[in-house]
């Protein structure tokens, strides 16, 4: 049995330019992923998925949107334009941090991830003040220089954005780069299992199905849905991201059928939920690093 406080999480996997994003929301999922996370496809022409996800935070109201980006962006730029969308979204963003194209340096990556996570916490909460009377627009003490000088990047700070509206966009990652600081990792649904499970501890596990309908739907639907309801069952992740093979059939086929399914039965929420995309995901609002300490 299902515990009944568990909610199945489900993402929809776009490519182009989003089609499909507002069938989706209307559907009840909870966030779309635009890009590619998995960043095997290398040279395949298309548009920015950050670019697309800022054009969709206009035809959209609250579906979390999830775009890839490759860390061959400085950290401060990554840090910036994320903090942004979230804060003009209303608290909608999510990222898959990528490795750029050739390279092979972890080391490299994983500072630059710990860069931008800095960034995002160089002002706190409630750092903007407004106070008009007295002409000041922010509390110093809660703006902090990161300080930050590494191997590979130097960094002083702060960010040039305030605090996210979710503390930090929420940070997705494929299984086998995924840090500490993930709050979403992504595997594939043949790769579920105990050890894949094991290995997530903290973060949600989410696992991506390839989808082809075609013509006999119905019965292809069905047998996905048993599917992902035996593994979401035995606990093995916590939801999925739906990656339809053609998009403009087999979305309103699983919108209708698939999702209504999983709704039907208690499994995934049917509506927009309250709050941000973290809250949305069941994720902690987390801690601010430089909180406490005098600024800047």
């Amino acid at each position: 049995m299902i515990a009944s406080d568990r909610q199945m999480i489900l993402g929809l996997r776009l490519g182009g330019l989003g089609e499909g994003a507002d069938l989706a929301e209307q559907a009840g999922l909870d966030f779309v992923l635009l890009g590619d996370p998995t960043g095997e496809l290398d040279g395949v022409v298309g548009a920015d998925a950050l670019s697309v996800a800022a054009f969709l935070m206009t035809t959209t109201r609250k579906i979390g949107l999830v775009a890839g980006v490759r860390d061959d962006w400085a950290p401060f730029n990554v840090a910036r334009a994320l903090a942004s969308f979230d804060l003009l979204s209303g608290g909608r963003c999510g990222w898959v941090a990528l490795r750029a194209s050739g390279d092979d340096d972890p080391a490299r990556s994983e500072e630059h991830l710990d860069v931008v996570l800095q960034l995002f916490d160089s002002w706190e909460d409630g750092a903007l003040v407004f106070d008009k009377a007295s002409a000041v627009f922010a509390d110093r003490t809660k703006v902090h220089r990161i300080r930050h000088a590494g191997a590979y990047y130097t960094v002083d700070g702060p960010l040039n954005a305030p605090r996210s509206p979710q503390g930090r966009p929420v940070l997705f990652q494929p299984i086998a780069s995924a840090s500490d600081a993930a709050d979403v990792v992504l595997t594939g649904l043949d790769d579920l299992g105990p050890a894949s499970r094991a290995s997530v501890p903290t973060a949600k596990l989410l696992a991506e199905a390839a989808i082809d309908l075609g013509a006999d739907s119905g019965a292809r639907c069905a047998a996905l849905a048993d599917r992902l309801v035996d593994a979401f069952a035995k606990g093995e992740c916590d939801g999925f991201v739906l990656a339809p093979a053609n998009p403009e059939t087999d979305i309103p086929l699983l919108a209708d059928q698939l999702v209504r399914q999983l709704q039907r039965g208690g499994l995934a929420t049917a509506g927009p939920g309250v709050g941000d995309f973290r809250a949305r995901l069941g994720l902690a609002r987390p801690a601010n690093r430089f909180a406490g300490l005098i600024g800047p």
